[in-house]
């Protein structure tokens, strides 16, 4: 019997050992590992300094591909990220260490990439944070779209392949406060051999699926809303389903003197910082173009607190009357709303994209 007992503790205690690795050996597995980093390509001009450090000629368009460099750190960040001005000594520390060691210097390489800002922003950041090395304007978000769309900070460690690809060899996502953690890390990818990673096909960061926090009933009735300050009477609204899978409400709208179909458009946007709350609001327009109404489903602030009427209002009065054909660009001097400018800049930019749902449902004969 003591035998038995003595047989099931060991048991116990193997599989207790083997979960414990294996989610150990679970958490640190870097997403995306061993997938090919995109060939990026950025407008910009750079500095002298900024073109002897990356090895790139002076010139106003390159690619990621162009930087020069064994081991590349790419830092996501947002300027207006808390987390990402948190970190941003932590980097600037690595940098300094880096370029003060003979065996990395020169072999090791920092790039940040700024998510939704442009260069005036990426001016304040670079100057408040003394930020020594490059960062590149993603003002449309294509470089964070290429790579998956991560919350911010977001670091990846790009290793070069015998033909200069960039393979992910680490990532981390969220703040990182001891310059230990990073430049352990990153001496241990230099030493991967990769001529045994076979690459993998796939997202470099895959977040969880976008859920609206509303019922399919209760977003019908928020397009309806949106309809309704047309100032006609909603006779009906139809979910269509376009063909590449996207999907928008459509309603019939009497005017008195004629009908016409209105748009309502369910935008949802994942948070770009790593202490925020994912966007949604639906934005309706129509056969023009022309917005007619902003209805919030979830706008927060600073401290995850709910944006409140007056910073709605002062939203719909930088959108509503806009047409959706022409660029919605972003200006945080007028567009922010206080505590919440990643927000503010997220619908902006959802605006901006709006023209591509106008485009399908021109295509698909939904818009005369």
């Amino acid at each position: 019997m003591c035998t038995g007992i003595l047989i099931r503790s060991f048991w116990i205690l193997f599989i207790f050992i083997f979960l414990h690795f294996s989610l150990a050996l679970g958490e640190m597995k870097p997403i995306g590992f061993a997938i090919p980093f995109p060939d990026l390509n950025f407008t910009q001009t750079l500095s002298k300094g900024e073109q002897s450090y990356l090895g790139i000629p002076q010139k106003k368009r390159f690619s990621f591909r162009e930087i020069r460099g064994n081991l590349i750190l790419v830092e996501f960040i947002s300027t207006y990220c808390v987390s990402c001005q948190r970190q941003a000594p932590v980097l600037n520390e690595l940098y300094s260490l880096i370029e003060g060691d003979s065996k990395l210097k020169g072999n090791v390489k920092i790039i940040g990439i700024a998510s939704g800002n442009n260069l005036k922003e990426i001016e304040i950041f670079k100057k408040d944070y003394k930020v020594p090395y490059p960062i590149f304007a993603d003002t449309k978000f294509d470089a964070h779209t290429a790579i998956g769309n991560p919350r911010t900070p977001f670091i990846i460690w790009v290793r070069r392949d015998a033909q200069g690809k960039g393979i992910v060899v680490s990532t981390h996502l969220g703040l990182i406060e001891l310059v230990e953690n990073v430049i352990d890390e990153t001496k241990a990818v230099l030493q991967y051999d990769l001529a045994l990673l076979k690459p993998k096909k796939g997202a470099i960061y895959e977040g969880d699926a976008l859920k609206p926090p509303l019922t399919e009933e209760e977003l019908v009735k928020k397009a309806r809303e949106g309809m309704n300050t047309s100032g006609g009477k909603v006779l009906q609204i139809e979910k269509l389903a376009l063909k590449d899978g996207d999907w928008i409400y459509v309603g019939k709208v009497d005017f008195g003197t004629h009908q016409e179909n209105l748009f309502s458009k369910l935008a949802s946007r994942r948070a770009v910082c790593d202490i925020c709350h994912d966007t949604y609001f639906i934005y309706t327009f129509d056969a023009s173009g022309n917005v007619i109404e902003i209805v919030p489903i979830q706008l927060t602030k600073f401290g995850n607190l709910q944006w409140t009427e007056q910073d709605v209002k002062k939203l719909r009065s930088r959108t509503v009357g806009k047409s959706i054909l022409k660029p919605f660009t972003f200006d945080p001097k007028v567009d922010s709303v206080s505590g919440a400018t990643i927000t503010a800049l997220l619908i902006f930019d959802s605006l901006d994209k709006a023209k591509e749902v106008y485009e399908k449902l021109k295509k698909e004969g939904y818009i005369k």
